[in-house]
């Protein structure tokens, strides 16, 4: 009975103080920010580090202080920061790498390949573009208890939970460069007012910029015809004023807002093979739809009236779904994976293309099949 009770004490005397101080000095690279400077000659590397004073009394508050480091190249600006005082590059705490805009239309790969073989390097965290002055976006929202670049990871990673933006690492940036059929779409954010929002894509081909960008509608269109089915979509729009939408609205002039949350959906790639030419592709998606708003207010839609809205839902989604694939196209980046389906299931078609060649000019179609469930029964 001694023996268990000086074994309680101990363990009270212990509880809570084991790990206070190793949290307290514990360092979080919450933001890695790499940018060119104004002439392009210079990497900018800004490091925003977080700690947190208070810890191990369960009321923890963070600090943010952004460490600036400069070089000729984005090797050479990380070696300064080990003889700086919080300059170290902790790239196996980085939440997320955050590129200037500047930076990524260069060649980004002539200065970020090396991670993929850096020791401690986080290269499956999350890469973004931001439009604008990365440094100056850091250095000011840092120093402060509610750091911006908090809202900025959890935002970001909302918009993959969501559906909204893809998921793309550092290491499958990286190794895009070898692979001709592995084009991604970086998501790109801009600053407004004291806050962050999504503002499209921008396209590469090869980890190489292609100068060209998906608006936030595209994004999100392209998003759908990948067959993504984490999180649940919503789509809002308007329906033109033509067709079945006349018919159903009490005002015939006037376009139809719509608003629907995507509960299931599917993707099929179909390829047609022709004698005298490249193949045809149809992306066949099915989308299993709640609507909250479908010019019929919050009741539940008439059957009749809910079959033809479907119609023409599907028909809306399909051209948005036919511009993003001519921007997709145009750009060359085929972020879809539609070489890579007919390299797996097609292997004499793929054998007959010249794919950077080739891919630019086939016939892509969108097939979209939208049921709402929320609808009452006939």
């Amino acid at each position: 009975m001694k023996r268990a009770a000086v074994g309680i004490f101990m363990l009270l005397l212990l509880t809570g103080c084991w790990d206070r101080m190793p949290l307290r000095n514990l360092p979080m690279l919450d933001v890695a920010g790499i940018e060119l400077n104004e002439n392009g000659k210079e990497v900018v590397l800004d490091l925003v580090i977080t700690t947190y004073k208070k810890a191990g009394q369960g009321q923890a508050e963070p600090l943010s202080e952004t460490t600036e480091l400069r070089g000729n190249s984005l090797i050479e600006a990380i070696g300064k920061g080990e003889y700086i005082d919080q300059g170290r590059f902790l790239g196996i705490s980085t939440r997320s790498y955050l590129i200037g805009e500047r930076f990524a239309s260069k060649d980004p790969m002539k200065e970020l390949s090396f991670l993929l073989h850096a020791p401690y390097a986080s290269i499956n965290s999350s890469v973004v573009i931001f439009e604008g002055n990365v440094s100056e976006l850091l250095k000011n929202k840092s120093g402060t208890r509610k750091p911006l670049t908090k809202k900025l990871n959890d935002f970001i990673k909302a918009l993959q939970m969501n559906g909204t933006i893809p998921d793309i690492s550092m290491m499958t940036f990286i190794l895009s460069q070898e692979d001709p059929l592995e084009d991604v779409a970086l998501p790109m954010l801009k600053q407004y007012e004291s806050g962050i929002e999504l503002d499209g894509a921008l396209l590469f081909d090869q980890a190489k910029s292609t100068g060209m960008k998906l608006s936030k509608d595209q994004l999100q269109m392209m998003m759908l015809l990948l067959g993504e089915t984490s999180g649940k979509q919503k789509f809002t729009g308007s329906l033109p004023a033509t067709g079945e939408t006349q018919q159903s609205s009490s005002d015939p002039s006037k376009d139809i807002d719509y608003g629907l949350s995507i509960k299931k959906k599917s993707k099929k790639i179909t390829v047609q093979g022709e004698p005298n030419g490249p193949p045809k592709i149809i992306i066949n998606i099915r989308m299993k739809v709640y609507v909250f708003e479908l010019g019929e207010g919050v009741k539940a839609l008439k059957f009749d009236y809910a079959n033809r809205m479907e119609k023409e839902l599907a028909k809306h989604l399909e051209e948005q779904a036919a511009e993003t694939i001519k921007i997709l196209q145009k750009a060359n980046a085929d972020v879809l994976g539609i070489g890579k389906q007919i390299k797996a299931f097609h292997p004499n078609i793929w054998k007959s293309l010249d794919w950077q060649k080739d891919y630019p000019q086939l016939s892509i179609k969108p097939v979209i099949t939208v049921q709402i469930l929320d609808a009452d029964i006939k």
